[in-house]
C-alpha cells in the first residue's frame, strides 16, 4: 500500500497542487485495528490495508480524496455541535461534502461533470441540499435519538429511517475516532488555503465552501457577554458621592439601579429543534444569572405565547400552529410594555422585516439558529442591534 500511496503523490504533484499541498502535512500511518478503510483527524492520516489492498488505485485516490476534502473544510478540527456523537459527525461531513460535489448546484470543473462521490447524500436522510455542516450533525443526530438500531433486531432496521446499517454505524464512528476541536490545526489549513493559487480538480462551488471555511467564526459566547455589558451600562448614573476607582474624586464615579429586565423571544414555528432550544435557554441563564434582576420569556410564531418568567419557560416548548413566522408582535409587545433595558430573540430569520417604535428603549441582539440563517439575515438585522449565531 506504501507503493499505492506514493504513485497517488507523484500524481498529485503533477495536476492536483492543492490535494497534494494538504496532503504533504499529514502524517500517513497503517492501523490495521481501526474498523474503517482511512480516516484522518490530530494531524494523522491513518488507513487500513485489510480494506484497501484488494481496491484498485482510482479507488484508493478518490478515498483519500474525500479526506482531503474533510481536511480542507475542518471538520476533524472545528464546527463540532456539542454533545453530537461521532456517528452524527462522521455522517454529517459525509452528507456536507456529498452535497457540495454532487447536489443540484454542484459544478464541474471546466466541461467535466463533477465526479461522483461513494458518500450519502441529504436525500437518503429526507434533507435538503446546502446547509451548513453543523445543521447536518444535529439533524442526523436527531434522528439517531429516533431511531436506535438493535444488532439482533432485524426488524428495527427495516423500520428505521436511517439508510444504514449497523456496521455502517460502526464504520462512522471509527472514521471520526481522532477529530477534536483544534485551534491550532485548523489554522495550519486555512493557512494553506490563503496561499493556494491553484485547485485542481476541485469544483468551482467547493472550492468557494472551502474558502469561505477560513472566515473567522464569530463567538457567540463574546458577543452575550458584550451585549449584557451594554444592558447593565444603561442602569449606571454618574455620582459624585462615590469616587472614580481609577482618578479618585477628580471625576465622577458611578452607581448602578438592580432593577435590570430582560425580554426573551423565542421562535417556535417549527423550524428550530428541541435541542437548539435547549443548549438556547442554557446559555441565556449561565451569561445573564447575574446583574438581570428579571428575565422574562416568549414564545412566537406568527402570534405571541404567553410571557412568563424564564425558568418556567425553559420547561416547555409551545409548538403553535405553524403557520408561519412574524417579528411584529414581539416588537408590538416592547412598545407596549417599554420597560425592558434589553431584547434578545431566537431565530432561523425567516419571516418580513418587522417595523421599530422610536420609543423602545431596550437593546437588541438576534441569535441566529445557524451560520447560513446569519448570512442571509446580517445585513437588514444590523439595523435594528446586534447579531450571531449559535453553534453548539
Amino acid at each position: 500500500m506504501e507503493g499505492v500511496f506514493k504513485k497517488i503523490s507523484e500524481q498529485w504533484f503533477l495536476r492536483e497542487p492543492a490535494f497534494f499541498a494538504l496532503y504533504c502535512i499529514q502524517q500517513l500511518e497503517v492501523n490495521e485495528k481501526m474498523n474503517c478503510a482511512m480516516r484522518c483527524g490530530q494531524g494523522k492520516l491513518q488507513y487500513n490495508p485489510k480494506f484497501l489492498e484488494r481496491k484498485p488505485t482510482a479507488d484508493v485516490e478518490l478515498l483519500l480524496k474525500i479526506e482531503m476534502i474533510r481536511l480542507f473544510l475542518k471538520h476533524p478540527y472545528e464546527r463540532q455541535p456539542e454533545g453530537t456523537s461521532r456517528i452524527a459527525l462522521a455522517l454529517g461531513s459525509d452528507v456536507t461534502i456529498k452535497s457540495a460535489y454532487n447536489g443540484p448546484n454542484a459544478m464541474g470543473v471546466g466541461s467535466m461533470p463533477p465526479q461522483e462521490l461513494p458518500l450519502l447524500g441529504p436525500e437518503a436522510f429526507g434533507l435538503q441540499h446546502d446547509m451548513p455542516f453543523e445543521w447536518y450533525v444535529r439533524k442526523i443526530e436527531e434522528m439517531l435519538d429516533e431511531n436506535p438500531i438493535s444488532p439482533s433486531n432485524q426488524k428495527d432496521l427495516n423500520d428505521s429511517k436511517l439508510p444504514i446499517s449497523e456496521d455502517d454505524l460502526e464504520e462512522a464512528a471509527a472514521r471520526s475516532e481522532l477529530w477534536e476541536e483544534d485551534e491550532m490545526r485548523a489554522q495550519e489549513i486555512n493557512d494553506l488555503i490563503d496561499k493556494m493559487n491553484s485547485w485542481g480538480s476541485i469544483p468551482g462551488n467547493v472550492v468557494q465552501q472551502i474558502q469561505a471555511s477560513t472566515k473567522a467564526r464569530i463567538d457567540y459566547r463574546k458577543i452575550m457577554q458584550g451585549f449584557r455589558a451594554s444592558v447593565l451600562s444603561n442602569k449606571m448614573r454618574l455620582t459624585r458621592m462615590r469616587p472614580n476607582r481609577r482618578t479618585g474624586f477628580q471625576q465622577m464615579g458611578s452607581v448602578r439601579r438592580f432593577d435590570t429586565k430582560l425580554l426573551v423571544a423565542v421562535d417556535v414555528s417549527g423550524s428550530i429543534s428541541d435541542k437548539t432550544l435547549s443548549h438556547f435557554y442554557s446559555v441565556i441563564n449561565k451569561f445573564f444569572k447575574y446583574g438581570i434582576n428579571e428575565i422574562d420569556c416568549v414564545q412566537f410564531d406568527y402570534d405571541l405565547g404567553e410571557v412568563k418568567p424564564i425558568r418556567k419557560a425553559s420547561r416547555t416548548v409551545q409548538i403553535f400552529g405553524r403557520g408561519g413566522t412574524s417579528f411584529q408582535p414581539v416588537f408590538d409587545y416592547l412598545a407596549e410594555h417599554n420597560i425592558y433595558d434589553g431584547l434578545i430573540i431566537l431565530t432561523d430569520g425567516g419571516a418580513p422585516h418587522p417595523k421599530m417604535d422610536d420609543s423602545i428603549k431596550a437593546n437588541i441582539l438576534w441569535v441566529c439558529e445557524d451560520e447560513k440563517s446569519y448570512d442571509q439575515c446580517k445585513d437588514w438585522m444590523q439595523l435594528y442591534g446586534r447579531v450571531c449565531w449559535m453553534y453548539l
